[in-house]
């Protein structure tokens, strides 16, 4: 064999110089691609975030009895929002007192049985649908509020979103 087709470690360095190169090498590219791969993963994570169930949550508004037949009740949620509890004679409808034409706060009068808005006169019947005034002529209703009743006890509780 001649001597020009063997390669020659370059002169002084140890025999396993390129061995040592190479594994340098393949140990840099492995921890290159481990590291974008990471980053990779906490990109797309970030950007496409896995969707959060939310728990329904359930308060507790009263008992029955304590919602008269033709009575409507006040009360304030967990977000803020003022609804109004309606009682029919065998029914309970809740709903956001605030009017879909203007935002204002509508009222209950027991007398009419219609919710009235005091800004243009809207009205609205029992179900919470326009009859008269501007959210009429837009086909408005007031946003309903569901409600669970407990017929064993009794209880009434206003279904949330935690």
């Amino acid at each position: 064999m001649s001597r020009a087709n063997r390669t020659e470690a370059p002169r002084g360095a140890p025999p396993s110089a390129d061995r040592r190169r190479f594994l340098a090498a393949l140990a840099a590219g492995v921890g290159l691609v481990l590291s974008y791969g990471l980053f990779a993963g906490y990109a797309v994570s970030f950007l496409f975030p896995p969707a959060v169930r939310r728990r329904p949550r359930r308060l507790f508004l009263g008992r029955r009895t304590d919602f008269p037949a033709g009575s409507a009740r006040p009360l304030v949620d967990d977000r803020g929002r003022t609804l109004l509890v309606v009682a029919g004679e065998d029914t309970l409808t809740a709903f956001d007192t605030r009017c879909p034409h203007l935002g204002c706060q509508v009222r209950w009068v027991p007398k009419a049985a219609r919710f009235v808005c005091p800004c243009h006169l809207g009205m609205f019947d029992r179900e919470g649908v326009a009859v008269a005034g501007p959210p009429a002529a837009a086909h408005q209703a007031l946003t309903r509020v569901p409600l669970d009743v407990d017929t064993a006890s009794g209880t009434v509780f206003l279904r949330t979103d935690a």
